[in-house]
């Protein structure tokens, strides 16, 4: 079936793929006020298709459900080889952009688990430092595994579609800096506060409802929601800082109110604690390991 692609398609398993210039990398160097907003007027370019939600929401050839399935083994692969929460999150916009442009033959269920292996991939070559091969990579007891030609065919039509962008901008790519907003003296956030939104937002914010809003939206509603300020700070004259002006408060509460929902008191929690329950998030079902696995090439 793999053997539908287009065979031109065909590449090399490479460690560093994407521009630069279109990258958000967090590293320990402060970032600017203007940084931030340029990153802001930028993320829309990096986003699925204006009309994608609606058609998650309609059944659209089933793709909800595809989407909510690759989604589920990106989580239970992810766990499976450690890889971050902004491997995560990267994987997760690489999946939507490419369904929000390009359709699948409804039933083709190894079509979407394939382009989840490759999406994977992917992000695990620009954010983790050691990717396994890719016939390894693709672990969490898949319904189909696939050759690394037909992963490196796939990828290679991801890049295509996704016009070669893949430094792009999620929620994780704010954190930092909405959380030292927020610190007193503009003081680098501890690590227990980062990691507890990372782990929030790559565990809690894949349902197709939280395709409506903004990166920069889920972004400072998890770090107010984990500073406990979400319904004291004042986003026209904000004291954090001038770029909480730009966002709307209502649809920053409504996210917080949609997080807490699914599982209350998870933003308040102390550090350990958050780390626990997303690792009970990251943490796949049982599976049977006598279930037979379809070798695609």
């Amino acid at each position: 079936m793999a053997a539908n692609l287009e065979p031109s398609l065909l590449c090399t398993e490479i460690t560093n793929v994407g521009d630069e210039d279109d990258g958000i990398i967090l590293d320990e160097t402060p970032i600017s006020d203007e940084f931030i907003r340029e990153m802001m007027e930028k993320e829309k370019q990096l986003l699925p298709s204006d009309d994608y939600i609606s058609r998650l929401r309609s059944g659209y050839l089933d793709l909800d459900v595809r989407r909510r399935e690759a989604l589920n083994w990106i989580l239970k692969a992810c766990e499976e080889h450690q890889f971050g929460p902004m491997c995560i999150c990267l994987s997760m916009n690489y999946l939507d952009r490419f369904l929000s442009v390009h359709d699948f033959p409804s039933g083709n269920t190894w079509a979407v688990q394939l382009l989840a292996v490759a999406c994977l991939s992917l992000a695990a070559k620009i954010e983790e430092t050691e990717v396994p091969m890719l016939i390894d990579l693709q672990a969490g007891h898949p319904q189909f595994v696939f050759e690394a030609k037909s992963v490196q065919r796939m990828e290679l039509l991801v890049l295509n579609r996704l016009e070669w962008r893949l430094r792009a901008i999620t929620p994780c790519s704010y954190i930092r800096y909405f959380l030292r907003k927020m610190s007193k003296c503009d003081q680098e956030p501890p690590n227990t506060l980062i990691s507890r939104s990372l782990q929030v937002i790559a565990s809690k914010t894949k349902g197709i409802d939280f395709l409506e809003f903004r990166p920069s939206e889920v972004a400072a509603s998890v770090a107010l929601s984990v500073s406990g300020e979400l319904y004291t700070v004042h986003f026209d004259n904000s004291s954090f800082s001038p770029l909480f002006s730009l966002l709307q408060k209502e649809r920053v509460k409504k996210i917080g109110e949609m997080i807490e929902s699914d599982e209350p008191g998870l933003c308040s929690q102390t550090p350990n604690g958050v780390l626990e329950v997303s690792a009970c998030c990251f943490s796949s079902k049982t599976h049977d390991s006598s279930s037979p696995h379809t070798h695609l090439s």
